[in-house]
């Protein structure tokens, strides 16, 4: 998909940037994703970014790049410095309150993912990827994968749907060493979210 995105928006600024929202290659392309608006046909919508650590950064980047070329009316509230790790290497143990209550105000979120370190002084296993999925009751991973006509894939005319849980089961994070070395993970599942 990265390489789409690059292609994608490399052809968009080699082509005019917001002019090429005029031109064939980006209509063929919003053909594809219906849920990408023409230029001008909407208001003006407020997205929280949080780039994130690792590869986040690089990746929300090519997407903001794609979605300027689109011409999209967006404004992006930004929490760059938001990371897994605290400014000492130490790990961020909780998701800043000012975070939830923008991507709860926006209604939608673009978010790189955030590093969780576990070693033997910190052994929670509620990331700040879960602590979010929780907090924002985002128990559902719902992705959409498709052959886009034209790209040369392995397999061609592919349509499917992949649901996975989210904030359950592995991600309970329901553990404890029983003895030393042994440790015991319970996987809660509940009736609302399966």
């Amino acid at each position: 998909m990265q390489s789409l995105v690059h292609r994608v928006s490399s052809a968009l600024l080699q082509t005019g940037g917001r002019e090429a929202a005029k031109g064939p290659l980006l209509q063929a392309f919003r053909g594809l994703f219906t849920s990408i608006p023409s230029p001008g046909d909407g208001q003006l919508h407020t997205v929280t970014l949080i780039p994130g650590d690792g590869i986040g950064p690089e990746v929300t980047n090519a997407v903001v790049e794609v979605i300027e070329a689109l011409g999209a009316p967006i404004a992006w509230e930004r929490f760059d410095d938001l990371s897994g790790s605290m400014s000492d290497g130490s790990p961020r143990q909780t998701v800043p309150k000012a975070v939830l209550e923008s991507i709860r105000r926006n209604g939608v979120a673009l978010k790189g993912t955030l590093f969780t370190q576990l070693d033997q002084k910190n052994t929670n296993t509620q990331s700040l990827n879960v602590q979010l999925r929780k907090d924002l009751d985002l128990h559902v991973n719902l992705v959409h994968g498709i052959t886009i006509p034209g790209l040369k894939t392995r397999y061609e005319g592919l349509d499917i749907v992949v649901i996975r849980e989210n904030t359950e089961g592995e991600y309970s994070g329901l553990e404890h060493e029983a003895v030393e070395g042994v440790v015991e993970s319970l996987k809660g599942i509940t009736y609302d979210k399966s």
